[in-house]
């Protein structure tokens, strides 16, 4: 009970407190050089500024709803400030985290969960930016000298990954996975037949992942209420 409240009325706080403040550092930073470009007068023409935007917003505004519900139960709060701080989400954070929280034995969501989420964020968000900085200044050389069947075979490493996520989750939620697996199914083969080709292009695109994502949850507290 005492480190239940340390971590809801210590921890969390404090989290949210400078998450909040390193991502609003984040959003300015990441507008720097176009300020700076602009009070020394270099200003894109606006034409087309205006239609990369139309074509760009559309495609990314969904995600800004998406994302945050759909990976939360897995990052954690602490988690997600940090994924949505240093980017490459679902092929770096979630698994990282996914992986720690299992590998404790610990539920996701819980308050044990969240601290080895946490961890395991923190140790990916390390790494990838070591990699990311040795990668910077070697990364051409070392992938030109690399033959061309193992370059093609790095293009098989992300679908590898959720595939290993998913045979992970289904072992762990067996009932639930029975059903949404087949479901994710028919609801992408309806996408590519064009079935929700009547909305606007930006929700065609998000209205797939947000059926299988609320629909699990759905289930999931549905059976978890019926003790399943």
């Amino acid at each position: 009970m005492e480190n239940n409240n340390i971590f809801r009325n210590d921890f969390i706080p404090w989290i949210v407190k400078w998450g909040r403040a390193t991502n609003l550092l984040g959003l300015v930073l990441v507008f720097g050089p176009c300020l700076y470009l602009g009070m020394t007068g270099i200003w894109p023409d606006w034409a087309a500024f205006g239609t990369a935007f139309a074509i760009q917003f559309p495609m990314v505004c969904s995600a800004y709803i998406r994302e945050p519900i759909s990976y939360f139960a897995m990052l954690g709060v602490p988690g997600s400030y940090m994924a949505f701080l240093s980017g490459n989400i679902s092929n770096l954070r979630v698994p990282a985290c996914s992986i720690a929280t299992a590998s404790a034995g610990l539920e996701e969501g819980t308050d044990k969960g969240t601290i080895t989420a946490t961890i395991g964020c923190a140790v990916s968000t390390l790494v990838s930016t070591v990699f990311l900085t040795v990668g910077v200044f070697a990364g051409a050389a070392i992938l030109n000298a690399l033959p061309p069947i193992v370059t093609a075979a790095l293009n098989l490493l992300l679908p590898a990954l959720f595939a290993a996520l998913l045979a992970q989750y289904t072992l762990m939620k067996p009932n639930l996975a029975m059903i949404f697996i087949p479901l994710a199914f028919v609801v992408y083969w309806a996408q590519l037949q064009g079935f929700f080709s009547f909305l606007p292009s930006w929700a065609a695109s998000a209205v797939p992942p947000i059926i299988c994502s609320f629909g699990a949850m759905f289930a999931g507290v549905a059976m978890g209420k019926k003790g399943k």
